[in-house]
């Protein structure tokens, strides 16, 4: 018994020795020395990707209105009254005011064909809308054309709480990670033990282009597709290795 606590004791002081070393020659604390002391242990680190798609839930697309006149005032007035009917339509069909956001506004001359004389002015007054019912979109898109909207682009989609999804994309994710590394230690002979490090990096969300058509000969309804909308989770984990 005597011996083995010799042994033993020995070992805690070429510990504290190799401890000491390494504070005296690197400069750093004894708490930097232990962790120096575990970093050295045989690790595998992988990156691991989980994605989780759903159906949106929102839309938001770019409206507006473009006007001309001979000066900037007659154009400003023009887009101001068209602009004021788009909004009233807006409105009218349940859009919150805290979901209009004026996105761009620009008065700009309008020049003869070789770019040398000033035939007029234009004013662009564009809003963002975001319609948190998507059954309603093509209907709301139909009616601000009529209201007097000219310019309508830029759709694009979202999830109102994206939090559940996102917190699914992560276990997908830290999944992926164990699988892939799993399969590298046991293809150098060795198995995986405890996590050591996760790193999260800022996912994405992939979204498919969406379909707007709208045959304005024919005056038939705007079509819009949401499609799926993907989120997606990347971690970045080191694992001990046994």
């Amino acid at each position: 018994m005597e011996r083995t606590w010799t042994i033993v004791g020995a070992a805690f002081v070429a510990l504290a020795v190799a401890v000491a070393v390494i504070v005296g020659t690197l400069g750093v604390s004894p708490t930097q020395a232990a962790q120096v002391s575990v970093d050295t242990r045989r690790s595998i680190t992988v990156v691991g990707t989980g994605e989780i798609k759903g159906t949106p839930d929102t839309a938001t697309v770019q409206v507006g209105v473009q006007s001309e006149g001979t000066n900037a005032r007659e154009a400003l007035t023009a887009n101001g009254t068209q602009m004021q009917a788009l909004l009233a339509k807006l409105r009218e069909a349940g859009i919150a005011d805290k979901d209009i956001q004026t996105s761009n506004f620009n008065v700009s001359p309008a020049y003869n064909n070789d770019g040398r004389a000033v035939t007029g002015y234009q004013v662009n007054n564009t809003v963002a809308v975001t319609i948190r019912d998507i059954s309603t979109a093509s209907d709301l898109l139909d009616k601000v054309v009529t209201a007097g909207a000219n310019n309508v682009y830029g759709v694009s989609f979202g999830f109102a709480t994206p939090a559940a999804l996102q917190a699914d994309a992560r276990l997908a994710a830290i999944a992926d990670a164990r699988t892939r590394a799993d399969a590298m230690a046991q293809a150098s002979g060795a198995t995986l033990g405890q996590v050591l490090i996760i790193t999260e990096t800022p996912g994405a969300s992939i979204a498919p282009m969406p379909l707007m058509q709208r045959d304005m000969a024919a005056g038939n309804a705007t079509s819009i597709q949401a499609g799926e909308l993907g989120v997606q989770a990347q971690v970045q984990v080191t694992f001990e290795l046994r």
